[in-house]
């Protein structure tokens, strides 16, 4: 894997220490890439704008094509937001139980309103974030199923879905995930052998 950027997005009410980020961030850099997990303001000041300050002073000086975007939750609509707005596409993008409209709970439905509307621009995404990676789980509490494969199918996403995954977060056993390493390996490991033939 040559060296890339990895951007790893936590979702509303969570943090950097969270989930699965921590281990993926270990096993990313063990590889010599770069990983950045920011704090995102939440739920105090959680708007799409705060959220795209804290990430434009992330991204800012990063090249695009050898930037990934990995999002939990809010988060991968987030990153959706961000590539929507790029000059550039990234490389790829990996986006944890997605979703683009209310989820019918208290209070992320609330604090996700400025991120889900209006809707998003799905050919500037698709042009932005040419490989896009979703997971999802078969039971997950808090995003139905039909809504990650709604945002995968207006992304041009591929799909997994994980049986008894639930949200796919620490609550539903999820501090490591094997799975999301493995694909961003099978991902960015062609992209490399192309670049090199290149």
């Amino acid at each position: 894997m040559r060296h890339t950027n990895f951007l790893i997005v936590h979702g509303t009410l969570g943090n950097p220490e969270s989930n699965w980020f921590p281990w993926l961030k270990r096993e990313l850099e063990k590889e010599g890439q770069t990983v950045i997990v920011p704090r995102f303001p939440t739920p105090e000041g959680q708007t799409l704008s705060s959220w795209l300050d804290v990430a434009e002073k992330v991204v800012k000086g990063l090249d695009p094509a050898d930037t990934v975007l990995i999002g939990h939750s809010l988060g991968a609509i987030f990153l959706l937001r961000l590539a929507e707005k790029a000059q550039k596409p990234f490389q790829a993008a990996f986006l944890v139980c997605p979703f683009m409209r209310k989820i019918g709970v208290e209070p992320y439905d609330t604090l996700n309103a400025t991120f889900i509307q209006p809707p998003l621009d799905w050919p500037r995404i698709r042009k932005n974030a040419p490989r896009i990676h979703a997971f999802a789980g078969q039971d997950d509490p808090y995003v139905p199923l039909p809504y990650a494969s709604e945002v995968a199918e207006q992304s041009g996403a591929t799909l997994t879905v994980i049986d008894k995954g639930g949200h796919l977060n620490a609550e539903s056993g999820y501090r490591e995930f094997p799975l999301l390493l493995e694909k961003i390996r099978q991902t960015i490991l062609p992209h490399v052998a192309n670049y090199a033939l290149s």
